[in-house]
């Protein structure tokens, strides 16, 4: 495979495929100048660590995918500086705000899309069980392929769902990104993906290669790179996820 997956921080990450930069879910703002998260135990300012890479380094990017808009995920930060004539890849039910945030190509994936030879194929996902799932709006997941580099999952902020198992059964994909910072709501309910589904995907899919990020860097992300790390040793499956530090590079 010739891909290449740098982890900046949280969930923003640039993927390098087919000669392209995809910079996916920017937020780009130094620490605590974005709120806390609301309806969470939390009133610490975010984000809790600073960029690994000057700002200037997003002028270098060819195209930005977006998984949702939360703040997260897209800061005002990354829609100040951007180039708002890049192509943005998302779900439908963000495109009206990229258009009016401005940026001139917004591409709604439905389905799937192909973009200078790479195949982007869009996997609905659930950010939270029952009724927190309506609260935080959709999420979507991408899988990411060209025929000569293979594919990549990112899998966005999707708890463990069977559309997710299903995924993963049908595709078999050679990479996959998993948000897993266990991060928590108000009332304990648990949003994004957590070590245990790490095992349970390393156990469903033992040909993937698991890369765990959107750790350390926001206010209700409970589980750090330090837990995930020891909660794997303790398991025996210290190899089952890479969990890179922030700005590393990994050849895929």
């Amino acid at each position: 495979m010739g891909m290449l997956f740098q982890h900046i921080r949280s969930a923003t990450s640039v993927l390098s495929v087919n000669g392209k930069k995809i910079l996916i879910d920017p937020m780009l703002s130094a620490p605590g100048e974005l709120p806390p998260v609301p309806f969470t135990r939390t009133l610490r300012r975010n984000p809790l660590t600073p960029l690994p890479v000057p700002l200037d380094f997003f002028e270098q990017m060819d195209a930005i995918l977006l998984t949702h808009r939360h703040f997260d995920h897209l800061d005002k930060k990354a829609l100040s500086i951007l180039n708002k004539d890049l192509p943005v890849f998302c779900q439908p039910q963000d495109y009206t705000f990229l258009q009016t945030a401005g940026f001139s190509q917004v591409f709604a994936i439905e389905q799937s899309h192909e973009w200078c030879g790479i195949q982007m194929k869009r996997i609905k996902g659930r950010h939270a069980p029952g009724f927190t799932a309506k609260l935080l709006g959709p999420v979507s997941g991408f899988i990411i392929s060209t025929p000569a580099d293979g594919s990549i999952y990112i899998v966005g902020d999707c708890i463990y769902t069977p559309t997710i198992e299903r995924t993963f059964r049908e595709y078999q994909p050679n990479v996959a990104i998993l948000n897993t910072p266990r991060a928590q709501m108000l009332l304990g309910t648990i949003i994004t993906m957590t070590g245990e589904d790490i095992v349970r995907i390393a156990n469903l899919s033992p040909d993937t290669k698991l890369i765990a990020v959107h750790m350390d860097a926001i206010s209700h992300c409970t589980f750090k790179r330090k837990h995930l790390r020891a909660f794997l040793k303790e398991r025996g499956m210290e190899h089952a996820a890479i969990i890179p530090d922030d700005g590393e590079v990994i050849t895929l």
